[in-house]
């Protein structure tokens, strides 16, 4: 591991960058006390989703039956109206 002066390191970053990039640590000195380490990025861990089902195809959803309404049907609209009739 390098380790150099912070004002060396300010005139040469591109130079001690370029290291970094070659996977070299660089310890950052002021007054020959380490205020920082520069050390190269790990590669991001892909992120992978949970496997899902495959939806049904449009042929099967036609087959598909609903559960039978019990009692009076109910009318959607008239019932909105009502609600908000009363406000």
């Amino acid at each position: 591991m390098k380790s150099v002066n912070v004002a060396a390191f300010k005139a040469q970053l591109s130079k001690y960058l370029r290291a970094v990039k070659r996977g070299e640590e660089i310890t950052v000195t002021d007054r020959n006390l380490p205020v920082a380490r520069v050390v190269p990025l790990q590669p991001p861990t892909p992120f992978k989703l949970p496997l899902r089902k495959a939806p049904r195809p449009p042929s099967e959803l036609g087959r598909l039956r609903f559960p039978p309404v019990r009692g009076r049907p109910t009318d959607t609209l008239a019932f909105l109206l009502e609600e908000r009739g009363e406000r």
